[in-house]
């Protein structure tokens, strides 16, 4: 179990299939994870939440320090681990958005993939229209390197989707100046 100052990322228990499905089926929340079809996820879905957490290097739920309350849930996987690359995900209930949890979360989890897996890059994907993921992203230190034109139909319209990565030098240099 890690802790930063207002949150708790501890590792998953079989009963928190049931909060994460609660997260993915968010009206919410799943437009703005998946590219999928939006539509009422069952308890099948329960698998491929599982398969994720399996995969995934470091894989944790997300929940309030002072409560224990669950929050959400952050994923690192390391796809190629000769490269020293790994992918970011994170996923916050909405009555948690806009107080700084995210980018607490992410930062956290951004200093432990350099410090402890020892990455070179860390990528993730994000949704064009996400300003406020990725104001958070950019802030702590990722960098757009690339959009995918119209990749998703999303509320009636083509969205874009934009690939952002930070590089373990540049992460460096913005924990030289904290």
């Amino acid at each position: 179990m890690f802790t930063t100052e207002r949150l708790i990322l501890r590792p998953y228990v079989e009963s928190d299939l049931d909060l994460l499905l609660c997260l993915w089926n968010d009206p919410l929340v799943q437009p703005l994870v998946t590219n999928e079809s939006i539509t009422l996820l069952g308890p099948k879905f329960k698998e491929t939440l599982r398969a994720q957490i399996e995969k995934a290097t470091f894989g944790a739920i997300i929940a309030l320090k002072e409560t224990g309350e669950f929050m959400g849930q952050g994923l690192i996987v390391v796809t190629e681990p000769k490269n020293r690359d790994g992918v970011l995900a994170i996923c916050l209930l909405p009555q948690f958005w806009n107080n700084g949890y995210g980018t607490e979360a992410t930062k956290f989890m951004i200093d432990h993939s350099f410090k402890w897996f020892g990455l070179n890059r860390l990528s993730l994907g994000v949704f064009a229209n996400n300003a406020r993921a990725i104001t958070v992203y950019e802030k702590l230190g990722f960098v757009k390197e690339g959009r995918k034109r119209q990749a998703v139909w999303m509320d009636n319209q083509w969205e874009d989707i934009l690939s952002m990565g930070i590089l373990r030098e540049e992460w460096e240099s913005n924990t030289d100046r904290e």
